[in-house]
């Protein structure tokens, strides 16, 4: 079986599973429809296994026991024919006249039929291209199959997964030796990204996290032009891309002497991740997770500075669908990767986070970003 009939089975499987308790009839088809980037839906990547290319404007339709059609466009055609997975036909257009043409003439017999599409990564100008396309059936909502499908990763994913992890680990001591007064956020932003192409990431993962001082109690902060200076915080947040596989690692330093506070917000930070990890196993809840993270940060003097939840899966994405909190109180299983990304951020003060990929298992987590975690002072 081919990797594309392996995915696609996974997510009809996953439909049939939970098509009574949603009251919704099983689909026919299934169709993923991308649009100009950024509006590309990594799930049509994760049916390819396409890892390489854009593929805007392109298609895919599935059946759950049938052929997978990929229609590309012309710009993607040799990528799409070099592939090692050969698991989709192949259907080339000129333009989106020449697409709705071809899905026409490929899906005339579909009326009355049931399509399932990914509503949330779908425009809406893409989703009328579909309707118009295929006039006579019913389209309906199955992103929350395709997104517990990719939450469960296979041995292919957990080896693009544990390269990227690489990649970010190895570039976090290289960039700790370029650290020096004067130096700018910018340019250590820079170092990061530089040290792990040169470690074969196809590049970062996000836009990277540098913020020196206070400006590290900003959890989403973007570097700019702010210098080192001794008795800084340094909170890096960043990752590798690795066959369209991400990274998402967060380490906090001290450039100086560290005040006692500091001292108590890592340890507090370090503990909490800890627990966090400890805690990914078979059959644990998400909430459950979050909620013993949460707890260890709030009975200390820093009650009520953890100010996001504790993780989120991680794939073709960097936020993949899942998160670790009670809000979406998901059940770990097997193959699961998620990050553990406790932290404390006190405004005008600065911030600690500490930020780690883990790989759920039977025989219990994998830490999968090996970067160390204990605090560098410089």
């Amino acid at each position: 079986m081919t990797l594309t009939e392996d995915r696609v089975r996974k997510i009809f499987r996953l439909l049939d599973k939970d098509s009574e308790v949603r009251d919704q009839q099983l689909p026919d088809l299934l169709v993923l429809r991308n649009s100009t980037a950024p509006h590309v839906d990594q799930s049509f990547f994760y049916v390819t296994g396409l890892d390489s290319g854009t593929f805007e404007g392109c298609m895919l339709i599935a059946s759950p026991n049938g052929p997978t059609t990929l229609y590309t466009s012309m710009l993607e055609e040799l990528t799409a024919r070099r592939s090692k997975n050969s698991g989709y036909d192949l259907q080339t257009f000129r333009d989106r006249k020449h697409l709705s043409e071809l899905v026409r003439n490929e899906l005339g017999n579909c009326d009355g039929k049931i399509i399932g599409i990914n509503s949330s990564e779908l425009t809406h100008q893409a989703f009328l291209e579909i309707k118009n396309a295929l006039p006579n059936s019913q389209l309906v909502d199955v992103g929350y199959a395709i997104l517990k499908a990719r939450m469960i990763k296979d041995q292919t994913e957990i080896l693009s997964l544990r390269e990227a992890a690489n990649q970010a680990s190895l570039a976090y001591p290289r960039v700790v030796e370029i650290l020096k007064e004067g130096i700018t956020e910018s340019e250590v932003a820079a170092e990061l990204i530089y040290s792990m192409q040169k470690e074969g990431a196809g590049g970062p993962s996000f836009d990277p996290i540098v913020a020196f001082g206070s400006n590290s109690a900003e959890p989403h902060y973007s570097p700019g032009e702010e210098k080192l200076r001794r008795n800084h915080i340094i909170l890096m947040d960043y990752g590798a891309r690795y066959k369209r596989y991400c990274s998402d690692i967060s380490r906090t330093l001290f450039f100086g002497s560290p005040e006692k506070k500091f001292k108590n917000i890592y340890k507090t930070v370090h503990e909490a991740s800890e627990i966090g990890i400890e805690m990914l196993v078979p059959g644990t809840s998400t909430g459950a997770v979050h909620e013993a993270v949460a707890a260890h940060i709030d009975k200390t003097e820093f009650k009520g500075r953890f100010i996001h939840s504790t993780g989120h899966t991680i794939g073709l994405s960097v936020h993949d669908g899942g998160v670790l909190h009670p809000a979406q109180n998901i059940t770990l299983e097997e193959g699961m990767v998620f990050t553990i990304e406790p932290g404390i951020y006190i405004p005008g003060y600065g911030g600690v986070r500490i930020e780690d990929d883990v790989l759920v298992k039977q025989s219990g987590p994998e830490l999968i970003t090996t970067a160390t975690r204990e605090l560098l002072t410089i």
